[in-house]
């Protein structure tokens, strides 16, 4: 583990599997992560989705970060976040 998560996903849509918007803050070493977007099928019966979502922005060494974040399950209850930063 490198760092932690926390935010808001709503779910907007429970139809043909689901829509869910979220806004999350990714707390590393060095800074914080704002990043935000949608994620699809989250209601569909097995595995959670993969996902990309957007980085918004940060703070500390991360000020003014662009980029996105690639979410994929990795085993039950297991989650592996990708972070790919731009300056």
């Amino acid at each position: 583990m490198v760092g932690e998560t926390g935010g808001t996903c709503t779910t907007i849509r429970v139809a043909l599997g689901g829509a869910e918007e979220r806004v999350v803050t990714y707390t590393l070493p060095g800074g914080q992560l704002s990043v935000q977007g949608m994620v699809f099928g989250h209601l569909n019966a097995g595995p959670p989705p993969s996902f990309d979502n957007a980085i918004t922005g940060g703070t500390g060494e991360f000020d003014r970060a662009r980029g996105s974040v690639h979410a994929e399950t990795t085993g039950r209850g297991e989650r592996r976040f990708t972070i790919d930063l731009y300056r």
